[in-house]
């Protein structure tokens, strides 16, 4: 066979890891053009995202933003994965330090994920993949990843020793999280008298990073119109010694400004279509906020019955939410919301923290968010104050009986009247006993799941039934006993209404201030019954998770707490960290989750009973934007609270109460 008189040069990233572009400046720029073209044309911007870093003192800036202009429309650029600014650009040393530590954060999750087993789920089907694509490549074989990926684009000397080092270290390590750099350094082409050897120095003088590069292409020729690319050898420390052959030849593929702007502007409207109800992707870690508002991180800033209906149905329809679903948003975490799942995870949860930390305004939120998660006949709440109604963060607030208001709490009891605390221990103790003979030897999502099988096994009726039904009398649903000679004593319809079993929902029992009941104070109201309330939950801690009954406590650290069974029984613990003074520090709230098979995840607990924002908060701001300052962080209002307004709980509470009307949902029986 004749040779080809020419193919197409190529280059992988996954194999070469990172790659390095060096010639003169227009050349060099058309090639890197025509490079970051294909790389969007060729990957959606869910799959793919590209960073420019572009802050070489050396160059004006009005040069570096005028020949990166057009990369700024690209979807790629665009922030999906948490990082705090505009368009994922550099072009001053802040923002590069920004984008370096952006992803630093995401090397370092990786890392962590590898090391604790958690590898990235697969791609869901129905994942638009390029049509070039094999069916395995959505995972490198080096370590398993599944994306996104992203390709950085360093321009010249990106700032300060930090960032060169930390740029080097994302091109030698980075390829194992689906970070590739593509460094670009301007230098003469390559010709015999500046042979490849001295042009690849020259570049890693220009730009360090360029030599922690594991491919790279050298423009040569009298008007750089060829390049040569060329492996670089690596030494058993990682380090880079050189290129190494003579590398394959080839003619440069490079495309105008102007070119590149009218491909840019005409993918710039593209969206991906997501699958709905899950993210695209998973988020990349981000620091967290000082406070978090609840209802933000539920997604329910407009709280409306709707709104809350529409989850109660998606609860309905949950084939593991049997029985009603436990499951809560805390706040807000690296990779956002933070949340558990009581049924699944728990059964129960232990939040320890410091007077101040936080501890009432958490149980609020995780009321609040159980309430917002399903229906009050499918899942019911009872508070306990044990500190007579006095919050455990050491103010004389509330307690828990701010939220008395939403419809899912059926009981509050605080710890000032003895006759009353001994009423609930018995009655909790009751609601376990009646629980037990009910399930039987079943676990409480296999009791939901034989009466919703024996249920639709009831309605199946026959042609010849339901003409015989309609004959005697109306139809109950029901299957109707075989022909027997035997006499029957009472109408067959009153004893299978007798016969039917009542719901079963789901309780959460949600304690703040154990401590105070375990170890009650001198001359407490409550201490003469302290102890059996407290035998009372030890009996949910030992027993609850099979009857599907939760608890819930929050106490200071230490103490005789920690010997009890609803603190050795805890799968899940929360601890707060102690407030630091200070208006630059986080608001309280800010802990960390530990789950039985993870790490601990830390976040910062979303408040609930403060006021609801002025609206001239959420009002958009406009402002003159220019492509060097797209890198900043966005300009956002300081939230300011209504001062008379009524707090989130308050509004939450009213459409929790108005969607229970709405879908005429039962309360819960109280156990007072």
């Amino acid at each position: 066979d004749a040779p080809l008189p020419a193919v197409p040069v190529t280059a992988g990233l996954r194999e070469a890891g990172a790659l390095g572009l060096a010639g003169p400046r227009a050349r060099l720029t058309g090639l890197a053009r025509s490079v970051l073209a294909q790389l969007a044309a060729l990957h959606s911007a869910d799959t793919l995202e590209i960073v420019l870093i572009s802050a070489d003192r050396s160059r004006p800036l009005a040069e570096r933003t005028t020949e990166w202009s057009w990369l700024g429309w690209l979807p790629h650029l665009r922030p999906a994965h948490g990082q705090d600014c505009r368009l994922l650009l550099a072009h001053d040393r802040e923002q590069a330090t920004a984008r370096a530590q952006e992803l630093v954060r995401r090397l370092e999750d990786h890392s962590s994920d590898t090391r604790t087993g958690a590898r990235p789920a697969p791609a869901a089907a129905g994942t638009r993949q390029p049509s070039w694509a094999r069916p395995d490549d959505g995972a490198d074989p080096a370590g398993g990843f599944a994306g996104p990926y992203s390709v950085v684009v360093v321009d010249g000397d990106p700032g300060g020793a930090d960032v060169r080092e930390t740029l080097a270290r994302l091109a030698l390590e980075g390829p194992r999280a689906g970070i590739h750099v593509l460094c670009l350094a301007e230098t003469a082409a390559a010709s015999p008298t500046s042979p490849v050897a001295d042009t690849y120095e020259a570049a890693c003088a220009v730009s360090p990073v360029f030599r922690a590069c594991g491919a790279v292409a050298l423009l040569s020729g009298d008007v750089a119109t060829a390049l040569r690319l060329l492996r670089v050898a690596r030494t058993a420390g990682e380090t880079p010694a050189g290129p190494v052959g003579h590398g394959t030849l080839g003619t440069v593929d490079a495309v105008s400004p102007a070119w590149a702007e009218r491909f840019a502007r005409a993918l710039a409207p593209l969206r991906t279509d997501a699958p709905a109800g899950g993210d695209r992707q998973a988020r990349v870690a981000a620091p967290l906020p000082q406070a978090a508002r609840l209802l933000d991180e539920l997604g329910l800033a407009r709280a409306t019955p709707a709104s809350l209906m529409a989850r109660w149905a998606d609860a309905a329809d949950d084939a593991h939410a049997l029985g009603g679903r436990a499951h809560a948003v805390l706040g807000a975490g690296p990779r956002g919301p933070v949340t558990v799942d009581l049924a699944a995870e728990g059964p129960h949860l232990l939040v320890e923290g410091p007077p101040g930390s936080g501890r009432t305004e958490l149980l609020r939120a995780l009321v609040a968010s159980l309430a917002s998660a399903d229906r009050p006949d499918r899942l019911g709440v009872v508070l306990m104050d044990g500190r007579d109604g006095v919050g455990g963060d050491g103010g004389h607030g509330e307690g828990l009986a701010v939220c008395t208001d939403v419809p899912h709490v059926t009981t509050h009891l605080a710890a000032n009247d003895p006759v009353r605390m001994r009423e609930f221990a018995q009655s909790l103790s009751a609601e376990l006993k009646r629980r037990a003979e009910l399930l039987g030897r079943s676990e409480f999502p296999e009791w939901h799941t034989g009466r919703e099988v024996s249920g639709r096994l009831v309605t199946q009726r026959t042609p010849h039934e339901d003409a015989s039904d309609s004959a005697t009398g109306p139809d109950d649903g029901d299957l109707d006993s075989p022909p027997s000679s035997t006499m029957r004593l009472r109408p067959g319809a009153a004893r299978r209404r007798s016969a039917a079993v009542p719901p079963l929902p789901r309780l959460v029992v949600v304690v703040d201030d154990l401590d105070a009941l375990v170890t009650p104070p001198l001359g407490s109201p409550g201490r003469p019954a302290a102890g059996s309330v407290v035998r009372a939950l030890e009996a949910v801690a030992r027993e609850g998770g099979r009857l599907g009954v939760h608890l819930v406590a929050a106490t200071a650290p230490g103490g005789r707490t920690a010997q009890t069974e609803p603190a050795l029984r805890a799968a899940l613990r929360i601890t707060l960290d102690a407030p630091a003074p200070g208006p630059d520090e986080p608001m309280p709230g800010r802990g960390r989750l530990t789950r039985p098979d993870g790490p601990a995840v830390v976040f910062q607990a979303g408040r609930v009973t403060g006021r609801i924002p002025r609206t001239a908060t959420l009002r958009p701001t406009v402002i003159p934007l220019e492509w060097h300052l797209m890198g900043d962080p966005p300009t956002r209002r300081p939230v300011r609270e209504l001062g008379n307004g009524p707090t989130d709980l308050a509004l939450l509470a009213s459409a929790l109460e108005r969607a229970a009307r709405e879908v005429e949902a039962a309360q819960v029986p109280s156990l007072l």
